[in-house]
């Protein structure tokens, strides 16, 4: 959900360069699945909520599983996993807008890749770590009881079909909404705080979440089910603690945490699969829950890696390798001059405007740029609308706007000049929006 795009062959060569095996798809646009024939990248797909929401019958769902994932078997792409909605008991969307039928639509995708042949394509959907209540020790870890019993259904569907448990979590937020210290959330042991729990001692965030979701797991009688990590990351921007340093040092701790294959106390002497949050930047995704959420890529926008990260899991001290392919646009940029005799509420207005119709999620507390002047928080909006839509010269049709090849990025705040886009991917577009 990007603005600039990279072209989808671009993608399969930085995963194959880096020896990344697998990838999973927000959005199963045609274009994309097709660049991953015969690569050997494992992929998995979401059936959105939406569609979902919207199937009338089940020959909808046939269609849709035949378009998007027989069809790309057939072509030698390698499926993995079909999830079927995401995150469906997340507190905050769970009371304002219940998604009913889970399970139903689970088994649905089911019976529908069973009639291809395609049993080998396991069926589960992603939840949030708020589906745990929230506790101070591994041990009383359970499911929340608005939930539980749509819970129990649905580790008995998924038990019985040979699905994982599959969990989002997101470090960065989970210290701050516990009260814990930040340097918990990293895998170096620097923090001091430490979470005792009978004969265990949890010295870093993933290890405790991790354990609570074994115990939940345990009350629920499925202590040995299969657990997938299916986000887990570190921002850059748009939050306190989000930085390319912290990332950095999240990551290196993580990759060499999982390398060394310790498990967890409760599950020690364990392989973890999981999914890292994300390959690039994406400055559409909507900031409800808070502007880091545009800031999870390992890539900027332009294919340049933010930070070092050894994806082989040697902990070797290394940049990974740059996109090929992308196409900077000139250095150019849309700033405002300044100038005090401007009516100062229509420069508010532009600011507001240019802010909304772009990206302005490096603002706020702890963000990059929130040190900015009046003067230069106006031009970063300014350019930002100007980048966004491809340097388009009538988008800088602001007041006290003009344009410039002076680059009026400060020490700490990058003034980015975006990539051309290359293709139009269709994932984005009011035509497969359902999906």
């Amino acid at each position: 959900m990007a603005t600039q795009k990279f072209v989808p062959s671009m993608v399969v060569d930085l995963l194959l360069q880096n020896g990344i095996p697998e990838l999973r798809l927000f959005q199963p646009s045609f274009n994309v699945l097709d660049a991953f024939a015969d690569t050997n990248i494992g992929v998995i797909i979401t059936i959105q909520e939406n569609f979902l929401r919207k199937m009338k019958e089940k020959k909808q769902l046939d269609h849709f599983i035949y378009e998007r994932v027989k069809y790309y078997v057939d072509k030698g792409v390698k499926f993995r996993y079909v999830y079927v909605g995401n995150e469906p008991f997340t507190k905050f969307l769970y009371m304002k807008d219940q998604f009913n039928g889970t399970v139903r639509f689970l088994n649905m995708t089911r019976d529908v890749l069973d009639s291809f042949n395609l049993q080998d394509i396991k069926v589960t959907t992603p939840h949030f770590t708020d589906v745990l209540i929230n506790v101070t020790k591994p041990s009383e870890g359970d499911f929340r009881e608005d939930i539980k019993g749509k819970m129990i259904e649905f580790l008995d569907y998924i038990n019985k079909t040979g699905g994982p448990f599959v969990i989002n979590m997101f470090p960065i937020y989970t210290v701050y909404r516990y009260g814990f210290d930040v340097d918990f959330a990293f895998f170096d042991d620097k923090s001091k705080f430490r979470i005792v729990d009978g004969n265990y001692t949890y010295n870093n965030l993933f290890t405790f979440i991790y354990d609570t979701l074994v115990s939940a797991l345990t009350k629920a009688g499925y202590g040995d089910m299969e657990i997938i990590i299916g986000q887990i990351g570190w921002p850059t921007d748009g939050f306190m603690s989000a930085s390319d340093e912290n990332a950095e040092r999240f990551y290196r701790g993580l990759l060499k945490y999982l390398a060394r294959k310790d498990g967890t106390p409760l599950r020690p002497n364990r392989d973890i699969n999981m999914y890292l949050l994300s390959l690039t930047d994406e400055n559409m995704i909507t900031p409800e829950y808070g502007p880091y959420q545009r800031h999870w890529g390992i890539y900027k926008h332009d294919g340049e890696p933010k930070y070092k990260i050894d994806f082989t899991m040697q902990d070797r001290d290394i940049k990974p390798t740059v996109a090929k392919g992308t196409v900077r646009m000139p250095n150019r940029w849309c700033v405002f001059d300044g100038k005090t005799d401007h009516n100062e509420t229509l420069v508010l207005q532009d600011y507001d405007y240019a802010c909304n119709d772009s990206d302005c999620s490096a603002f706020g507390s702890g963000a990059t740029c929130d040190h900015l002047s009046f003067t230069e928080k106006v031009s970063y909006a300014y350019n930002m609308r100007y980048q966004m839509e491809n340097q388009d010269q009538r988008k800088c049709n602001l007041v006290g706007a003009q344009i410039t090849t002076m680059n009026p990025s400060t020490p700490d705040c990058e003034f980015p000049v975006e990539i051309l886009t290359a293709e139009i991917v269709d994932g984005g577009s009011a035509q497969t929006k359902k999906y």
